[in-house]
Parts: structure tokens; C-alpha cells; sequence
């Protein structure tokens, strides 16, 4: 079955820690990158992988500031060639100069989204899904118009539960 088709979506933005990751490296990670791949979730890289392989745009909305950790991350799960397809918006380091919501994930979104329309794809609010570990801001994302699921940290394996049901 197609994803992109069941769900309705062609933009799925993503959480980094937390999410991603089983643990919240605080924006501080000291280790290597090999050491937080022990630390991915098995389900997100092939998830990733069949949203990619649908022609659904994805982008990591993080408060992290380690853009190179994060990607380092997606390169060695994804490839180099899938990975540069993925907008990482981190911490305060990109820009969005457009009008809608500022809070939670939203800048971070909307910034990925202007990068991603310029490969001709549009993406509207209604098209999109977050998936994100904090609650306030999976709130923050459906007062917005965003449809979006709370990644439950004590239940992490209920994710692909909670994306059949958006069905």
C-alpha cells in the first residue's frame, strides 16, 4: 500500500531526540556519531527509507544545534545520496521570514518546507505530518492545522499503531 496515498501526506517532519533517538542527548553530545547510532530507533531508518522511496519530502525539526551529528546520523542509516534529500532544521540556525506560527516546531517546519518547494513540490499544512516526543508541541502543531502524533516515550514501538490509525 502506498503511504503517501493512505495518509495524505507528501511532508513528514521529524523529531531528532527522543524520536529518533531512544535518549535526549541535550544538544551535547560528546561522543562519535557511530556511538549514537545504538541509540536509533529500528523502525525510523526503513520508515524514512519508504517515505523517501514515496516521493514524500522529510526534514528533522530539532532544538539540538548538532546539524553535523544529525547528519552524520541519517548518512549512516540512510546513505549520503537520501540523506542530502533531508532538510535539518537545529536549534536557531536557519532562517523563515514567512507569517505563520513561530511556536514549537512550527519555524522549523515551515522553514524545511520553503527549502523543499523549491524542487517544485507543494506542501500545505493539510499535506504534512510531525512526529515529535513533546507533547506541547504536537499540540502546538494541531492548533496549527498540522496534523501530528506524539511519539510516547514510555510506548515507542505504538508509533507505527498511531500512523495506521491516521489512516
Amino acid at each position: 500500500d502506498s503511504f503517501s496515498k493512505e495518509l495524505k501526506i507528501n511532508f513528514l517532519a521529524v523529531d531528532f531526540d527522543c524520536t529518533i533517538l531512544s535518549i535526549h542527548t541535550g544538544g551535547r553530545w560528546h561522543g562519535t556519531h557511530q556511538e549514537l547510532l545504538q541509540h536509533v530507533r529500528p523502525y525510523f531508518p526503513p520508515l524514512l527509507e519508504r517515505a523517501l522511496k514515496e516521493r514524500i519530502s522529510v526534514a528533522i525539526v530539532t532544538f539540538s544545534p548538532q546539524v553535523d551529528l544529525v547528519r552524520s546520523v541519517l548518512d549512516s542509516h540512510l546513505g549520503h545520496e537520501a540523506s542530502r534529500k533531508i532538510p535539518i532544521r537545529a536549534g536557531g540556525q536557519f532562517s523563515y521570514n514567512g507569517g505563520g506560527m513561530r511556536d514549537g516546531k512550527q519555524a522549523h517546519m515551515a522553514s524545511a518546507v520553503e527549502e523543499l518547494e523549491t524542487t517544485g513540490v507543494e506542501i500545505t499544512k493539510a499535506t504534512s505530518l510531525l512526529i515529535d516526543d513533546d507533547g506541547k508541541n504536537v499540540r502546538t502543531a494541531l492548533r496549527d492545522g498540522v496534523r501530528a502524533i506524539w511519539l510516547n516515550p514510555d510506548q515507542p514501538d505504538q508509533l507505527l499503531t498511531d500512523i495506521a490509525r491516521l489512516v
